[in-house]
């Protein structure tokens, strides 16, 4: 079939390129995703009113779909018998509706999201900027305009921004910085990173004196989260949560899907939209007059130049059969491991001619977890958002001190869902692989002591029958980002994607890793814990890193012997010679986190939606 414009992706991409395409006045426009709906089983006690004329929710309109579309819900229940459920969710090739796709690289694994909104099914919600000295470093040509842009389409077709770190919503209050009285209010674990970093940062600075800095004291983050809000005067709810009838509910479980739907995913906004100003933005999908068509379930497996069109193949797990799309225009947002895999297969089928530097320039983002196990204080892990605060450091070159060298690293707080605590709990406190190994065999074996005791449990003592809140109260974990050197490189082995490094560079050796975890101790000491790194980097594994914010594989660069793409997200064509006056492919184009040429030592949310503005107001001159 023939369309006017296609989009391979629905996370913040591809939800960029499709409000774009409508704002264009594109009528025929296809959106190809590979998973399926994603959505919360509960259901309001108080719904808002209906719309008039009634609208289809996501399960009714999916129904009535030829063929019919799959809707799936967020894993539960939140204890250790919800990790069946968890499992259930996992992408494999026995089964391609899951959610979570877990990719295992020699040297690193990488978890990312499959559903129709891509990754904001699975991140934390996070809107940071990267330093401009980060920028400039990856040679990323963004500048605060384009983040201006980036954070207004965020509040237009998603909602409001908001700073959740306190137990309950204090509507009108400065959550910076409450007062000694209101201090209790604060989540345990934001407080706990605050006064931690406030010992922790002057030591570390007394101890390297002009090679490190703390660019970014404590401060509570911006957060894609529905918060409750009331009028100063009336004191009656107001805004986003008032419109829902739900706000965040601090369950602490927003990777696995919020219950109480208060994240601002993609599929809402791609289905039924958000009002800004009394104006709908977005809720494209359920609107017949909308031009813009969802296929889901559907892997694109290569795209191919004929004549001014691209043919876009795919494999359409809906009825087991393989489709071709054609149009003029392409935008490719399937993610940093999809994209790339789509234009390598492309390129080694002859289809495309592209950069020899596609695969190259992938970073970790400098993605690592630690903990703080025994903290002096509770800092109850398992509630609030996953996110809620961070701190910012940097490390300069040693004999060369400069605002553009160095390393740069972001300490958020992390919650680890409910239904991970007894076996969290578990392997950190024994921080030995065999116990770790037994206790996941714990989480499923029968226990004949154990049945016995619970007939006849022991009052008196506060450790028996412990929550899932109580078994974490004391263990924090510590999300972190830093600059790497961006020198992984995709290839595809056997049809399918592989990452390596340089053999005299693996990535463990990078020497970002050891500078957070230098940190992180000193963080750690400062609430009376003791340090552990994840399971993977030194205790089950030979120093794995598990990568959330995965970027690059088809980099930005001036010309086509240095990258894959322009600033522009034009795709550079392979055949032309370098200086050509119009050296790329026209109507291809790269929205997604694949562009981004190396690290941004920060949650990626708003820089891969502003390089996605960026691109689709220059391709289609249209003002988002």
């Amino acid at each position: 079939m023939a369309f006017d414009a296609i989009v391979i992706g629905t996370g913040f991409g591809g939800t960029v390129a499709a409000a774009a395409l409508h704002k264009a006045g594109k009528t025929n426009v296809l959106v190809l995703e590979r998973g399926t709906w994603w959505i919360t089983p509960e259901k309001l006690g108080k719904p808002p009113a209906p719309a008039q004329p009634p609208k289809p929710t996501i399960p009714e309109f999916a129904a009535a779909q030829q063929p019919a579309e799959t809707v799936q819900y967020w894993p539960r229940p939140d204890h250790k018998r919800g990790i069946a459920d968890l499992l259930a969710a996992v992408r494999t090739s026995a089964n391609k509706k899951g959610l979570y796709e877990y990719s295992i690289f020699k040297e690193a694994h990488i978890l990312t999201a499959s559903g129709v909104g891509g990754g904001s099914l699975l991140y934390s919600n996070v809107n940071l900027r990267p330093k401009d000295e980060v920028l400039n470093g990856i040679g990323l040509n963004l500048n605060q305009a384009d983040y201006d842009k980036s954070r207004a389409f965020m509040e237009k077709y998603r909602g409001k921004l908001n700073k959740i770190v306190t137990k309950i919503p204090l509507p009108g209050k400065n959550v910076d910085n409450l007062g000694p009285d209101e201090d209790y209010l604060y989540l345990d674990r934001s407080r706990a990173l605050r006064d931690a970093s406030k010992v922790a940062l002057p030591k570390l600075k007394q101890q390297l004196g002009v090679e490190f800095t703390v660019t970014d004291e404590w401060k509570p983050l911006e957060l894609s989260l529905l918060e409750y809000e009331e009028d100063p005067n009336t004191h009656k709810p107001i805004g986003d949560a008032a419109d829902a009838h739900t706000h965040c509910e601090r369950q602490g479980r927003c990777l696995l899907g919020c219950l109480p739907a208060a994240r601002h995913t993609l599929n809402k906004t791609l289905f039924q939209g958000h009002k800004f100003q009394g104006q709908l933005f977005g809720g494209y999908i359920r609107d017949p007059s909308s031009g813009i068509t969802l296929t889901p379930q559907a892997k694109v497996l290569h795209i191919k130049r004929t004549g001014n069109n691209y043919e876009v193949t795919y494999e359409d797990y809906r009825n087991n059969q393989t489709q071709t799309a054609t149009a003029p225009i392409v935008f490719l947002a399937a993610g940093v491991l999809g994209t790339t895999e789509i234009l390598l297969r492309s390129q080694d089928k002859g289809f495309l001619n592209l950069s020899k530097t596609l695969g190259s320039h992938f970073s970790t983002n400098g993605d690592f977890g630690g903990f703080a196990v025994g903290t002096k204080n509770p800092v109850y892990t398992t509630r609030g958002p996953i996110n809620t605060c961070d701190i910012r450091v940097k490390f300069e070159t040693a004999g060369n001190p400069s605002p553009f060298t160095g390393t740069w690293i972001t300490i958020e707080d992390s919650g680890i869902p409910a239904m991970l605590a007894s076996f969290v709990k578990g392997a950190l406190e024994t921080l030995d692989p065999q116990a770790f190994s037994q206790q996941m065999k714990a989480l499923w074996s029968p226990n004949v002591f154990t049945a016995l005791r619970n007939l006849f449990p022991d009052t008196s003592s506060p450790d028996n029958f412990q929550t899932e809140a109580e078994m974490l109260s004391n263990i924090f974990f510590f999300n972190v980002m830093g600059t790497d050197d961006a020198s992984g490189k995709f290839t595809l082995h056997n049809n399918k994607l592989d990452l390596n490094w340089p053999a005299n560079k693996p990535i463990w050796k990078n020497p970002v890793f050891g500078k957070i975890e230098k940190v992180l101790r000193e963080l750690t000491a400062a609430m009376g814990g003791q340090y552990a790194s994840f399971p993977l980097w030194d205790k089950l594994g030979d120093h794995k890193l598990i990568i959330t914010h995965p970027l690059g594989g088809c980099p930005i660069a001036p010309t086509v012997a240095d990258g894959v793409i322009d600033e522009f997200g034009r795709v550079f064509d392979g055949s032309k010679p370098q200086g050509a006056a119009d050296p790329f492919l026209p109507g291809l184009f790269v929205v997604d986190g694949s562009a981004i040429p190396g690290a941004l030592a920060c949650n990626p949310t708003l820089t891969i939606a502003a390089q996605a503005i960026k691109t689709v107001e220059k391709a289609l001159g249209v003002a988002l």
